[in-house]
C-alpha cells in the first residue's frame, strides 16, 4: 500500500511538465490523469479514477517483444496487432538520424478484430515506444497498464486491467 509520504512525493513531482491523459471505462465514464517523464526512460502517472480514487505509479519503457508477451498474457492472444519492423530497441539511436521522413514505420492497432471487420479502431504509426506501468490507488486498487505511443507525435493509447478484472482504455 502507498504511504502518505509516497503520495505526497508523487504529487510534488507532478507539479511541473505534466502531460494529460484520459482513462475510459467500458461504460464510457471518463477519468482524467497526467504523466510526467523522469530519468532513464521512465516517469510517473497519476489518474483520478472511479469514486475519486487517486491512482499513482511509475511507468518504464520496454522493448516490443516483452511488451507484446506481457500484453497478451493479461488481455489474451490476438488482442493487439503490430506491423512493421521492431524499432523499439533502436528508437534512441535512430530517431535523430532517420527523422520524420524515414521509411521505417511501425503500426499498432488497439482492436485488431474491429479493424479486420472494417469497424473503427485506434491505430498509431511511427517509430513506436512501449511503456508498462503499475498504478496503485489510495483505496488499494491496483492497475496493470500498457501504453503504445508515437515517437513523432508523443501521443498514443493504452489499456489497463485491475486486480478485480475491470478494464480501461487510455488515451494520451
Amino acid at each position: 500500500m502507498m504511504s502518505l509520504r509516497d503520495l505526497a512525493l508523487a504529487l510534488l513531482m507532478f507539479s511541473a511538465c505534466a502531460h494529460p491523459m484520459t482513462m475510459v471505462s467500458p461504460e464510457g465514464v471518463s477519468y482524467d490523469g497526467r504523466y510526467r517523464f523522469g530519468r532513464e526512460d521512465s516517469g510517473l502517472m497519476e489518474i483520478y479514477g472511479p469514486e475519486n480514487e487517486v491512482l499513482v505509479g511509475r511507468f518504464s519503457r520496454v522493448g516490443r517483444t516483452a511488451f507484446v508477451e506481457s500484453y497478451e498474457k493479461i488481455f489474451g492472444r490476438g488482442t493487439i496487432e503490430l506491423d512493421g519492423p521492431d524499432l523499439s530497441r533502436h528508437a534512441g539511436s535512430l530517431s535523430g538520424v532517420l527523422g520524420p521522413t524515414s521509411g521505417f514505420h511501425e503500426t499498432a492497432y488497439a482492436d485488431p478484430v474491429a479493424a479486420a471487420e472494417g469497424r473503427a479502431t485506434k491505430s498509431i504509426t511511427g517509430p513506436l515506444f512501449y511503456w508498462v506501468a503499475s498504478l496503485q490507488g489510495d483505496r488499494r486498487t491496483v492497475l496493470g497498464c500498457f501504453f503504445i505511443g508515437s515517437s513523432y507525435t508523443g501521443s498514443g493509447f493504452g489499456r489497463c486491467k485491475s486486480q478485480l478484472g475491470q478494464e480501461y482504455n487510455i488515451d494520451f
